[in-house]
């Protein structure tokens, strides 16, 4: 008997022991370093979550606008927080954008190249020759190569599709599929 509530008080303590609540901050990614990730909170609070030392398998790298989970645990001096395990929700659109998008809807094919280290590239017969893009927002914008910028407004962005639409005359939509 005595045994069997012996076994019952362990089983109850490791129950409460699993129930206890992990420190978690969740937040969109604004700042990114070799050692630290800084989140905005749904409050507006800033939280710098230091990653030195942190299994890469547990905590992988993040991108300025990935809507994150961590869970962290705090360091002897009482004010670092240093992550344990870290979860994208939501990923960064600069995470979706790079590739190659193609454009078959009209008479000619046109398409883009929008490479991961920032470079681009427009394909088709009268496209301006480019030099690199970049996100503002929820606006694509692409360099050409005389300097001016080309702005568009995503309309939708997914794993396959890019829609943008123009912000100046002369420049046309585009409803782009992601090619191999």
């Amino acid at each position: 008997m005595k045994r069997a509530l012996v076994l019952l008080a362990l089983a109850l303590l490791a129950l409460a022991a699993c129930k206890r609540e992990v420190p978690a901050v969740e937040g969109r990614v604004i700042d990114t370093t070799i050692a630290s990730v800084t989140l905005l909170t749904p409050a507006g609070d800033t939280c710098v979550v230091s990653t030195r030392g942190t299994n890469p398998m547990m905590v992988p790298g993040v991108l300025p606008g990935d809507e994150v989970r961590v869970i962290y645990e705090l360091l002897p001096d009482g004010e670092t927080l240093r992550a344990v395990q870290l979860d994208i929700d939501v990923p960064s659109p600069y995470r979706l954008v790079p590739g190659i998008w193609r454009d078959c809807t009209g008479a000619e094919e046109v398409g883009l190249v929008l490479a991961e280290d920032g470079s681009a590239k427009y394909v088709g017969a009268d496209g301006p020759e480019l030099r690199d893009w970049s996100l503002d927002g929820d606006n694509l914008a692409l360099t050409a190569s005389d300097g001016r910028v080309l702005m568009y407004r995503i309309e939708s962005l997914g794993a396959d599709s890019l829609v943008i639409r123009p912000q100046e005359e002369g420049l046309r939509a585009l409803s782009l599929s992601r090619s191999e």
